[in-house]
């Protein structure tokens, strides 16, 4: 684990967003063993300091997520028993 900014994070994670990607970083919360959290870190420019955070996929517009969950919705098979 790497301290970095106000995160202390795995150090793949701070490589990867370091060369401009985008990761579900794994993230020591609240400082105790054992307590971590998997928010989305990435970084707009390299060379800035800070990151930028999200606790759901940044990458999926809302209105998408809208849409997958009315799908699943309506393609619901409705059970009726057993048939004999």
């Amino acid at each position: 684990m790497v301290k970095y900014g106000k995160y202390e994070m795995r150090v793949r994670d701070k490589i990867i967003i370091e060369n401009g990607y985008m990761t579900k970083a794994k993230v020591k919360w609240w400082g105790g063993y054992g307590n971590f959290a998997h928010p989305y870190l990435w970084k707009v420019n390299p060379a800035d300091s800070d990151y930028q955070e999200s606790w759901g996929d940044p990458r999926i517009k809302k209105e998408e997520k809208v849409e997958k969950e009315q799908k699943v919705e309506n393609n619901l098979k409705i059970n009726r028993g057993r048939k004999m």
